[in-house]
């Protein structure tokens, strides 16, 4: 990329980041005067549907809407849904209906990885050059003539600081991404090594590793690779005897690879760019580590509470993974975890707990917020609509925050 490219792609970023914060801002303004003038609401139960159905009814980009909120200590929880799960059958969304949880998938990979960590089977400073074969990873890192390739860390990778490119959503010499690609050709099949090829040849890498950080769904491509040859086991195995058998996870499965362990489970609901339904793509081949998975809210929701009380890694590598560090304003980014703050001036105004958690490209969210002891999981299936989880999630928020208005 040219120095005027890489100049107007970080303004495009600037640009998309300051509509973000304002659309935060005002949604914030509109619901803290809402709640004294709008409806009025028996139980938090009423009020979470209303959230969920008014978002679908009015939201024309909105075809479907599946939402889990639950307290720690149990005082709380609710699951409930909206919209048409199906638009071919009419199927109607359900709190039961599996979704693609997309990038929230990064979550459940660093798990495994700080897992295998504890056990021994790898470390987070071996380069990743230990595990995965030249020919797989050579030249993916060359920045300013020299090759970091084989030096890069496990935990580089993690924290998305190795500098790799994002095969993803970077435009390679062709002028487009590979989600334009995937538009583009619906009925092809990619594998996870030409997604890694992909960022090998036709991308470059942002800056030599450990110096930066920058977002990449091919770090999670790659520790995929690691954890196969560090158990010798597939990814999906993996993930089912480390944490979906344990957890009990019986609606949760890696798309493509796996299957849920309940019987007769229905298809995830549909997933959109714009007015596109872009489900067929999500099992292109393509997402896997960095994607790949299909959950249910509720079986979201008991694997971040697992894992936040120390059920899947130790609260010690917990913490590791919460070493936080900037990375695309106001989002900041651990191992393989999102962590969400507005800033002061903001806060000042309106009040919002941190949180703790990763979203998703198809709008799918799954965050906690320790100062409410609240976990937090959903999906509105719609690629364009990046900041419309956050507002409803600060919706859910400031309502549990006022519980004391309702009989729980």
């Amino acid at each position: 990329m040219t120095g005027s490219g890489k100049f107007f792609s970080k303004m495009k970023h600037a640009i998309i980041i300051v509509i973000l914060l304002l659309a935060i801002l005002i949604a914030g303004l509109i619901i803290t005067r809402w709640r004294s003038s709008g409806p009025a609401f028996d139980n938090l139960n009423q009020a979470m549907q209303f959230y969920v159905s008014d978002l679908v009814k009015k939201d024309k980009s909105v075809r479907n809407c599946v939402v889990s909120v639950r307290k720690g200590d149990g005082s709380f929880s609710w699951s409930g849904a909206a919209g048409v799960a199906n638009q071919n059958s009419g199927t109607p969304m359900t709190k039961d209906t599996p979704i693609y949880i997309a990038s929230i998938t990064k979550l459940y990979t660093a798990a495994v990885v700080m897992r295998l960590h504890e056990k021994n089977f790898l470390s987070l400073d071996d380069p990743m050059s230990k595990y995965l074969p030249d020919k797989l990873i050579g030249g993916i890192h060359v920045y300013e003539g020299k090759d970091y390739s084989r030096d890069i860390t496990i935990r580089q990778l993690l924290s998305q600081t190795s500098g790799i490119a994002d095969y993803y959503s970077e435009k390679g010499q062709d002028g487009k991404s590979l989600f334009e690609l995937f538009l583009e050709e619906p009925d092809r099949s990619w594998t996870v090594d030409e997604t890694i090829e992909r960022a090998r040849k036709d991308l470059k890498p942002h800056f030599p590793p450990g110096t930066g950080a920058s977002y990449s769904d091919t770090n999670f491509q790659l520790l995929g690779k690691i954890i196969e040859a560090a158990t010798g086991k597939p990814l999906h195995v993996v993930y089912e005897e480390l944490i979906f058998r344990p957890l009990d996870l019986k609606h949760t499965w890696l798309i493509g690879r796996s299957e849920s362990l309940a019987p007769s489970v229905a298809a995830p609901a549909d997933a959109f760019h714009k007015d596109r339904i872009v489900s067929n793509l999500r099992s292109n081949g393509s997402y896997w580590a960095d994607g790949g998975l299909v959950s249910t809210t509720e079986e979201m929701i008991l694997f971040l509470k697992a894992l936040n009380e120390g059920r899947i890694i130790s609260k010690e590598s917990l913490d590791l993974m919460h070493h936080w560090h900037k990375i695309r304003f106001p989002l900041q980014y651990g191992y393989g975890t999102m962590y969400f703050s507005l800033p002061r001036f903001m806060n000042r105004v309106m009040k919002l707990p941190p949180l703790w958690g990763h979203s998703g490209s198809t709008a799918s969210f799954l965050y906690y917020s320790e100062d409410l002891n609240l976990y937090m999981a959903g999906t509105i299936n719609q690629t364009q609509s990046m900041s419309k989880p956050f507002r409803l999630m600060i919706k859910i928020m400031k309502t549990v925050q006022t519980n004391d208005r309702f009989k729980l």
